[in-house]
C-alpha cells in the first residue's frame, strides 16, 4: 500500500503533515477498537432479567401499572394467563393492569417469599419463576402469587413474552 500525505487545511494556510503508511495507520487502528471492544463489560442476561424483576416489584408496590408494564413486549402477541384467563396484546393486558391497580387507597401489596429463580435457555431466552406473597388491606388472609415468565431478548432489552400466574389463597 502506498503512502498517503495528510493536508491539515488551517484557515490561512495550508501545511503538509507528515506521510503517514497505511498500513500502520490500520493496524493502529485494529488495535483500538480490539482494546475497546475487550474493555467492555459483558453483562450476563441473568443478571439483567433480574434487575428487570427488581424494577417490576418497586412499580407492582406502588400500584404502577406502567412502571409495571415496561418490562413487557410491547406486541399485540404478548400473551399472559392469570388464574385460568389468557390474555393477548401490550394494550389490553395494560388496560387490565391498569384497572386491577386503580384503587391506590386499596393496601394492597406485594413481598418476595424469595428470591427468583432466572435460568439462562440460550442466547436470546431466559425464563424466571417468582413467588410472592399478596396482601389486601381487607384483612383477608395473605394469598400466595406464583408467576412464571419467558423472557426474550429484543432491540429495547429483555421484556417478557409469555407469562404464568397463579394466585392462591
Amino acid at each position: 500500500l502506498a503512502d498517503i500525505a495528510l493536508v491539515v487545511e488551517t484557515g490561512i494556510e495550508v501545511c503538509e503533515v507528515e506521510e503517514v503508511d497505511l498500513r500502520a495507520l490500520i493496524y493502529a487502528i485494529a488495535i483500538a477498537s480490539t482494546a475497546n471492544a475487550a474493555s467492555a463489560p459483558v453483562v450476563d442476561p441473568v443478571d439483567q432479567v433480574r434487575a428487570s424483576i427488581a424494577d417490576m416489584n418497586k412499580a407492582a408496590e406502588k400500584l404502577d401499572a406502567d412502571g409495571f408494564m415496561r418490562s413487557y413486549w410491547q406486541s399485540p402477541d404478548l400473551t399472559i394467563t392469570f388464574d385460568g384467563e389468557t390474555m393477548r396484546g401490550w394494550t389490553t393486558i395494560l388496560g387490565e393492569q391498569r384497572k386491577w391497580w386503580s384503587d391506590k387507597q386499596a393496601g394492597i401489596t406485594f413481598a418476595e417469599q424469595r428470591p427468583p429463580e432466572v435460568v439462562a435457555q440460550s442466547d436470546g431466552v431466559v425464563t424466571s419463576i417468582q413467588w410472592m406473597t399478596v396482601i389486601s388491606a381487607a384483612g383477608k388472609k395473605p394469598s400466595q402469587l406464583v408467576i412464571t415468565s419467558v423472557w426474550k431478548k429484543l432491540p429495547g432489552g429483555w421484556r417478557v413474552v409469555l407469562a404464568h400466574e397463579t394466585l392462591t389463597p
